[in-house]
């Protein structure tokens, strides 16, 4: 029998080479960039783009980061879910459903009570995760050869 131990932890700046990998690879995977992934600035500014007023997690298996997830200030109540990653090996597993709910329990924590987030149209498997866990879609445009569809999830009435 395997013992595998997957734990949710905050991003440490000795993370930031591995994070910038998984979302080149996760974006690639599905041909969702816009433009070139190495050129995301937002992963170079981690703690104050997002643990300032958000936070970023990643998820390890026997200790080897294997997803991330993150979230930021939008106003007083919303938050945007970004940067949600699963290896690919790891995928389909439930790592994704796990690093959403540690991102809505902290968002939650520190106050925010709406969710909202996008993805591509051609980046099915986060499609999926976010209808599953309750986010709805409420609008859709075009990114040059690309469709962004956006969710909203409210996590408590004011």
């Amino acid at each position: 029998m395997i013992n595998i131990s997957f734990i949710i932890r905050q991003f440490k700046s000795a993370d930031k080479e591995i994070i910038k990998k998984l979302n080149i690879d996760g974006l690639n995977q599905f041909g969702a960039s816009i433009g070139d992934p190495a050129l995301d600035k937002d992963l170079d500014k981690i703690e104050e783009l997002y643990i300032a007023n958000g936070d970023f997690l990643v998820g390890t298996v026997d200790e080897n980061l294997i997803c991330m997830g993150a979230y930021r200030k939008v106003d007083e109540i919303t938050a945007e879910i970004k940067r949600i990653r699963i290896k690919m090996e790891f995928q389909g597993r439930g790592y994704g459903s796990q690093i959403l709910a540690a991102l809505e329990k902290s968002a939650e924590y520190k106050g925010y009570t709406r969710l909202i987030l996008d993805t591509t149209s051609r980046q099915i498997p986060a499609q999926k995760l976010f209808l599953k866990n309750n986010y709805i879609e409420f609008s859709r445009r075009k990114y040059d050869e690309m469709e962004l569809i956006y969710y909203c999830k409210i996590l408590k009435d004011n």
